[in-house]
């Protein structure tokens, strides 16, 4: 399959303002309408719309400046006449984050070990609560070697690993978290978990510490109800691997005190990541943008096009860093469906419904790279046709 045979792709777009656009951007038409709708509705700026889908997804341009590429009667279609600047610079700011000493964070897994490096290399203590001494360890011998990495490739000198790990302080106390800043949530995504831990979190800590939750399936609104009026509890996003990612997301609900998202975004520059700020909707901005355009792709395989050719069309012809069925193999079907079913509760967008060919793929025991098959043959380097 050449890149000339894919882009004769014709398949419907998941959307009617698709029609008349190249294959590759008929794929992404929903994106497209989805990012104009947030700026009709202000959950986003335009700038920031761009740079999550850059950052976050690694796209060479975000969806805006894929529709400021098209014609002006084929923009209007997406309900967009004048696009406004979606420039990446963002505003410098002189003040520093009143956040300046130890960071709290929950968890042992993946996430927590990736976030806890970010902020160690950015010489701020650590303070992680986890259940046991043994999942605790592991997250420091995760953290070490992640560490020793960079040193192997110098990224930092062997000074700077040692100090991080000095910084990174265990407990399975939660009183060790009485003197932190403020808190980071990075616990199993599910949200009668999350809300059990952060009402035990509640009761036992002052309420001058924010709460942050990690999430990226939840709203922040989901999770209020479990703590006192006085705490704020607000989301800083990280991507995985978090120590590498730059991009960071951070959403504060109605009512958030005066100056505090300035404040959290203003930390966030400050342990060298780049932030973006979003309305409280389940996925924020890049899952958001992302997840159901995913699912369009899955659709185009009910239409005769194949995996190989649409992955074919959007990393040779889009210029996305996979295809989008590479990227499904490895999220995992299963926890695209999980997001789909959970960004489905709070809106009713019938293309947030999972394809039917993750159900059958699922029910085969393909759940992607952890078990070898997805879309794609990962045992042999090949497609699943």
């Amino acid at each position: 399959m050449s890149v000339t045979d894919a882009n004769r792709l014709d398949f419907p777009p998941p959307v009617l303002e698709g029609e008349g656009l190249d294959p590759h951007q008929r794929l992404m038409s929903g994106m497209f309408v989805d990012a104009a709708e947030m700026i009709q509705m202000g959950f986003a700026t335009p700038a920031d719309i761009d740079l999550s889908m850059c950052l976050g997804a690694g796209y060479p341009k975000g969806p805006l400046a894929c529709l400021a590429d098209l014609p002006e009667h084929q923009r209007r279609g997406f309900g967009v006449d004048v696009l406004p600047q979606t420039s990446n610079e963002q505003s410098k700011v002189e003040a520093k984050s009143t956040w300046q000493g130890a960071v709290g964070l929950i968890g042992t897994g993946r996430m927590a070990s990736g976030i806890a490096e970010a902020i160690l290399r950015s010489r701020r203590p650590v303070v992680v609560l986890g259940r046991s001494p043994s999942s605790l360890e592991k997250l420091r011998t995760n953290v070490s070697r992640s560490l020793a990495r960079s040193v192997e490739r110098g990224r930092i000198d062997t000074d700077e690993a040692e100090r991080c790990l000095a910084a990174l302080q265990l407990g399975t106390d939660v009183k060790s978290l009485a003197h932190v800043d403020f808190l980071i949530e990075a616990v199993v995504e599910n949200l009668d978990e999350k809300r059990k831990l952060f009402a035990t979190l509640d009761s036992q800590l002052p309420p001058t510490i924010a709460f942050a939750t990690n999430t990226s399936s939840f709203r922040v609104a989901d999770m209020a109800s479990a703590v006192s009026s006085e705490r704020v509890i607000f989301a800083a996003h990280f991507f995985n691997p978090a120590q590498a990612m730059k991009l960071v997301e951070i959403i504060c609900p109605p009512g958030t005190p005066e100056g505090f998202v300035e404040n959290a975004t203003v930390w966030v520059r400050e342990i060298g990541k780049v932030p973006v700020r979003c309305g409280d909707q389940r996925g924020f901005l890049v899952n958001r943008l992302l997840i159901p355009f995913l699912n369009d792709a899955v659709r185009t395989l009910e239409v005769g096009a194949t995996v190989e050719e649409i992955d074919i069309l959007m990393t040779e012809v889009a210029g996305h860093p996979m295809g989008p069925f590479a990227l499904i193999d490895m999220i995992g079907l299963d926890v695209m469906v999980f997001a789909l079913r959970s960004m489905a509760q709070t809106d009713d967008n019938p293309r947030l419904v999972p394809a039917k060919r993750f159900h059958d793929l699922i029910a085969q025991g393909k759940l992607g790279r952890k078990t070898g098959q997805g879309f794609h043959n990962h045992e042999s380097n090949r497609y699943v046709r």
